[in-house]
């Protein structure tokens, strides 16, 4: 099976507001060339059959007020279309937060996506804690562990006018996989994206309950870093990512295979990554 773990359905508005930011676009080397032409989920799903990508998982997140309206919207979406998933969002300030959860657990829901420099919290905070201790309580015995996916965009303070406190830094997400064990925490873009490689190796050690995905990340970690992460996290630990719609299916998929290949990775652990991995943490 071949999933894409992390794909993105934008607004107009972001993809044009992502493209008025020249030096972040440089540093980031985002593809936005026809990039709104793929906002819609017809055009990922579209690229899904194309590429024989078996899923695509959907990450929403919203404010506080638009949390539970923004579930529903990419639940009708992934209804709608054979090959998109969708995890769900949250926000620790918002209200029913503890309804929230369990109805997104009652309809099959895995887990949750959170962009916390967007959505304005810090992940270190009690409050984020309370939102994590309820997401582990709340998953029933017997179901896998719940699944929480973390943005790492390090330097959305200065792109952004993001605080600092919100931003999910490597030693926020090594914390957060230590206290809440019963938790698979993703770590987008492997761990950081445009963090110090050294705060990777020093914070993000690897643990069982602890996973990084692919996306955008071969576009900005030097070769030998990123062969370097996936050599000490292992081939049970990381997910094939495209960050759509800013990369695409079928060169993103040879982008990361040659740097698989290149980690010494065989045929079965690249399996893994590419989809085995995902469709057993998701129960796809």
């Amino acid at each position: 099976m071949f999933i894409d773990s992390h794909c993105h359905i934008f607004t107009h508005r972001i993809v044009e507001n992502v493209e008025a930011k020249p030096s972040m676009l440089a540093e980031l080397k985002l593809n936005t060339r026809g990039a709104l032409e793929r906002l819609p989920p017809k055009a990922l799903q579209e690229s899904a059959e194309a590429n024989d990508v078996d899923l695509c998982v959907l990450l929403p997140t919203a404010a506080p007020n638009k949390v539970r309206s923004e579930n529903n919207r990419f639940i009708r979406m992934a209804e709608q279309f054979p090959r998109l998933r969708t995890l769900a969002t949250l926000h620790p300030a918002m209200p029913r937060l503890s309804d929230e959860i369990q109805r997104m657990f009652d309809l099959g829901i895995a887990g949750f996506k959170f962009s916390s420099f967007s959505q304005r919290f810090d992940p270190a905070s009690p409050e984020t804690k309370t939102m994590l201790d309820k997401i582990e309580r709340l998953r029933s015995s017997g179901h896998l562990p719940p699944i929480v996916v973390f943005d790492t965009f390090v330097r959305a303070d200065l792109y952004f006018g993001a605080s600092p406190d919100h931003l999910a830094t490597p030693a926020k997400l090594a914390a957060i996989a230590h206290r809440h064990e019963g938790i698979n925490v993703i770590a987008a873009h492997m761990g950081g994206l445009l963090a110090d490689f050294d705060d990777l190796r020093r914070f993000l050690v690897p643990a069982p309950n602890l996973y990084l995905d692919t996306a955008n990340a071969a576009h900005t970690l030097e070769e030998a870093q990123f062969v370097e992460l996936l050599r000490v996290h292992g081939s049970a630990n990381v997910l094939f990512g495209t960050d759509w719609p800013w990369f695409l299916h079928g060169s993103e998929r040879l982008k990361i295979n040659a740097l698989l290949e290149t980690a010494g990775y065989d045929q079965a652990q690249q399996t893994a990554v590419f989809g085995g991995n995902a469709a057993r943490l998701f129960a796809f």
